[in-house]
């Protein structure tokens, strides 16, 4: 019983570990120009699975699609 509890606990914390993505800081705007930020969301920690997007800047107005939820990844793109 006690195995158990602490294996589901240390399951747990590992889950909770490895969805935390690291904050990154968010790279100037190259010279003359500004930057289009893309956030990709996925399904699965392998990232085989877009379930959505949202992106900014470059001057445009801000939009999504999908589900704005899950595991990221950033994207950064001159204009």
């Amino acid at each position: 019983m006690i195995r158990r509890t602490l294996l589901a606990l240390l399951v747990t914390g590992a889950v909770i570990a490895g969805a935390a993505t690291p904050a990154g800081a968010i790279p100037p705007p190259p010279p003359g120009g500004d930057l289009l930020i893309v956030i990709a969301y996925y399904a699965d920690f392998e990232k085989t699975q877009l379930i959505g997007q949202s992106w900014s800047g470059c001057g445009q107005p801000s939009g999504s699609w999908g589900v704005t939820s899950g595991i990221r990844q950033l994207f950064f793109t001159p204009c």
